[in-house]
């Protein structure tokens, strides 16, 4: 399954410049294939970024990704 990252530019000695969107709208949210992972992110931009904006506030984002979830077998 495919998840969205959103990659921060933070400073180097930050523990954190990513975020995993995990949920949509109350729903998980992951993907099978990642043309359906960046059409998300295409169709909701506006969201991502205000996501991101709550989270890291006056951060720029570096880019939104698209990446391969590990298993948890």
């Amino acid at each position: 399954m495919w998840q969205i990252v959103i990659i921060m530019f933070m400073s180097l000695n930050s523990e954190l410049d990513a975020l995993e969107v995990t949920h949509f709208n109350g729903k998980p949210l992951e993907f099978t294939t990642e043309e359906k992972c960046y059409a998300h992110v295409a169709e909701h931009i506006v969201s991502l970024r205000a996501f991101a904006a709550e989270e890291f506030p006056d951060v720029p984002i570096k880019s939104i990704n698209c990446f391969l979830k590990h298993s948890t077998i």
